[in-house]
């Protein structure tokens, strides 16, 4: 089993790229049945049951993000490569979705009475060091995401370079304090955090969110090293799907970070061994993995879409269902254009050109 690790650790995982989508549909839902009211109550319970755990796709992210920066991480580029290339794959996507969130403002008149400092903090991406709602849900609100993933992305040459260290016989115990940690997080808040704050320090502060992605680099060292023992996908899927839909049962203060870290902590190596192996995977259909190599572009973009069309067409309703389902449809659609032209016209060719550049630079000192 390690030799065959091992021996394809540069392998793609395609189906970690499929459920980057599946946690951003589930973001996106959230959105949508927040913002289109349903007039049917059972209707209502159903959209509730499916996506009011929506906003968990983000420690999902969290998780994954640790784990594939493992998997494909190179010893021999320095940390600064390492920063520059992760600015290079973010940053441009990321200025202009929030370019577009600051014209949305402006055309449905919406712009806050305090501005420019939240958009300051979000251009530069510390929005998520506010403990302030105004300043880390402002302009574009689900920013502040990558706020945490910057500060994970200058943690982690250290972080890695300490845990590659280390044997599955220190790796399992971490994994398991990691995941009591989070779990512990919301009792920290109410204990060492004013009460205005908890919210801010359980969901949105980057150290705190700290622990989701460092169980990500623990999971992929598990899995690397050939000692991962979790179960195949098939059973962490669903294990995964009962864990989110019985969210709404968890302890209300450990709902928002730490409901899913369970399913997620068992899906994410599943999914990836699956590949590893050849095994059978739904998340490795080739337009599940289209649609999450545009999903970091959707997820910019999606709230936008839906609070712009929102406002703009009165939309709130109540609606009956089958109206509401057309309305969520079309804003979903449009969402996915407007992702697929930022994916392909700015955030690639923005990663390449940046990389290209630091690339360029590294062999120009070489060469003196």
């Amino acid at each position: 089993m390690t030799s065959t690790v091992k021996s394809r650790v540069v392998s793609r995982l395609p189906s970690l790229t499929g459920l980057r989508f599946v946690a951003a549909f589930g973001v996106f839902g959230l959105h949508a049945y927040s913002l289109v009211a349903l007039t049917d109550p059972i209707a209502r319970r159903g959209a509730q049951l499916l996506f009011d755990a929506g906003d968990l796709g983000v420690s999902f992210f969290f998780v994954l993000s640790g784990f594939v920066l493992t998997w494909s991480a190179r010893p021999e580029r320095g940390p600064l490569r390492f920063w520059q290339g992760r600015v290079a794959r973010i940053y441009p996507a990321y200025l202009v979705a929030l370019a577009l969130a600051v014209v949305t403002l402006r055309v449905t008149d919406r712009v806050p009475p305090i501005f420019w400092e939240p958009l300051g903090a979000g251009a530069v991406l510390l929005h998520g060091w506010y403990t302030q709602d105004f300043v880390y849900l402002g302009v574009n609100p689900v920013g502040w995401s990558l706020s945490c993933e910057m500060f994970f992305y200058l943690c982690f040459p250290l972080l890695h370079a300490l845990l590659r260290r280390l044997g599955p016989a220190s790796l399992y115990p971490i994994a398991l304090a990691l995941v009591a940690l989070t779990w512990s997080m919301p009792w920290i808040a109410e204990v060492a955090v004013v009460p205005e704050h908890e919210r801010w320090f359980v969901y949105i502060f980057p150290v705190t969110r700290m622990t989701e992605f460092t169980l990500g680099i623990v999971l992929a060292r598990l899995v690397l090293l050939g000692a991962w023992r979790g179960p195949g996908l098939p059973v962490a899927t669903a294990v995964f799907a009962a864990n989110y839909l019985a969210v709404g049962w968890a302890p209300a203060v450990t709902r928002d970070t730490a409901a899913v870290i369970v399913g997620t902590a068992l899906l994410i190596p599943a999914a990836a061994l699956a590949d590893l192996r050849g095994e059978r995977s739904p998340w490795r259909h080739p337009v599940v993995v289209h649609l999450g190599e545009v999903s970091y572009a959707f997820f910019l973009v999606h709230l936008t879409v839906i609070v712009t069309a929102v406002e703009l067409l009165e939309l709130r309703g109540p609606w009956a269902l089958w109206p509401a389902l057309g309305i969520v449809a079309v804003l979903l659609l449009v969402s996915y254009g407007l992702a697929y032209a930022l994916h392909r016209w700015v955030e690639v060719p923005g990663m390449r050109l940046l990389n290209r550049r630091v690339a360029g630079r590294s062999a120009t000192h070489l060469a003196s």
